[in-house]
């Protein structure tokens, strides 16, 4: 069972994974943008922002909003821009320089996302769009001499009208009372009035394959995380010593876009049982490590959450102290090393751009086994055993 204080971190932890993402807030731009000639205008600059996230929009003229200032000039066949976001003593200022004003525009559009979201993608996202041919019109449309549009011709509507079987004959002269067969010929019916055609419908495009360049479903975007964490982690290890060690230390997070989304933590650690009842005594154990975990985020169910495996190696001291009890007056106390192996699994999440946090457990394998035990009289008070379990809640700041 774990102690109540690492019952809490976990509740927290679990409370903090399902509320994450509802730290996301859509930032309205205010653009004030000036360009040579050749450039992209202020619309392409703006759907190069919208591409890379989610969390841009133009602002209205009443609504509050972030003032984005962009000048992009030419000199010698470059361009250069130079971008300020925000007022005052908040505002901030970077210029970059390209061979084709394209380029400047892309990276300006790249700073104005990651101030908005910092998991903003770096390369911009196609939108979803649908298939057209360029070379035929839109399905039910038709083109005249002129080029215009014409109506498409319902098939309906030019079929003439059928005659009613039911209806009875009539001929010439039969309104003035002549009789049938009195010399006078037959005469065709006369024509019923046609019923009105039919509102004319647009036809369906039939469905085309994809062109080898029509653009693709947008792919999921992978947030862009800062490289370095450093931060303070609690820890449980069950099976050390008689009772659970709970304690923690600092650790310092390296993560490295290999693919995998690695990420290498080095840690120092320092944990202590209190007094453990062992019979005719008891005892006391503390350890002390160090620690390098290596970790690869393989599974990313949310925008802000991450699923993945470690393996990680420990070394230090295990330190026991007896004390004194009923039958119990002289007592000793013992250190060995300590070394282990571990296959852990970790979960980490990510609350805003500057907080992390991350659980990982599992079991470790130790490289050093020892008995502690009452010589007099004697007594086992603990053997490690093969397989020792661990459980570390950890949270730091990127940067």
């Amino acid at each position: 069972m774990l102690h109540p204080r690492w019952l809490a971190a976990v509740v927290v932890l679990a409370g903090a994974l399902t509320g994450g993402d509802a730290w996301a807030e859509v930032q309205r731009l205010r653009i004030a943008y000036e360009a040579h000639d050749g450039c992209p205008g202020a619309g392409a600059f703006l759907r190069e922002v919208t591409a890379r996230t989610d969390l841009a929009r133009a602002a209205a003229a009443d609504e509050a909003a972030l003032d984005v200032r962009v000048r992009i000039t030419s000199s010698a066949g470059r361009s250069r821009g130079r971008i300020t976001l925000g007022k005052g003593e908040d505002a901030r200022v970077r210029e970059v320089g390209g061979a084709t004003c394209g380029e400047v525009v892309a990276a300006l559009a790249l700073i104005t996302a990651l101030r908005v979201d910092p998991t903003a993608s770096l390369d911009p996202q196609p939108p979803a769009v649908g298939l057209r041919s360029s070379e035929a019109p839109e399905a039910g449309e038709a083109r005249d001499a002129g080029g215009a549009p014409a109506p498409a011709e319902d098939p309906v509507a030019a079929l003439p009208p059928a005659a009613d079987p039911a209806a009875p004959a009539q001929l010439a002269g039969a309104g003035s009372g002549a009789a049938p067969g009195a010399g006078t010929s037959p005469q065709p019916p006369a024509a019923s009035p046609a019923p009105p055609a039919p509102a004319a419908r647009p036809a369906t495009a039939p469905s085309r394959p994809p062109s080898p360049g029509a653009s693709l479903p947008p792919r999921p975007r992978r947030p862009v995380e800062r490289p370095w964490t450093l931060g303070l982690q609690g820890s449980a290890a069950s099976g050390v010593a008689p009772e659970a060690l709970l304690g923690g230390g600092p650790f310092v997070e390296l993560r490295a876009d290999l693919g995998l989304g690695a990420a290498f933590r080095v840690a120092a650690e320092v944990a202590a049982t209190g007094a453990v009842d062992a019979g005719p005594g008891g005892a006391l154990f503390l350890r002390g490590i160090g620690r390098v975990d290596a970790c690869a985020d393989l599974f990313r169910p949310a925008r802000r959450l991450s699923l993945g495996p470690c393996v990680g190696a420990e070394g230090g001291f295990l330190h026991g102290t007896g004390l004194v009890g009923e039958a119990i007056s002289d007592v000793d106390e013992g250190t060995v090393p300590w070394a282990s192996l571990g296959l852990l699994a970790r979960v980490t999440a990510s609350l805003g751009s500057l907080v992390r946090i991350d659980a990982q457990g599992g079991p470790e394998f130790p490289l050093v086994r020892r008995s502690f035990m009452f010589e007099r009289p004697a007594q086992l008070i603990h053997e490690v055993p093969a397989v020792t379990w661990t459980l570390r809640v950890g949270a730091g700041l990127s940067l």
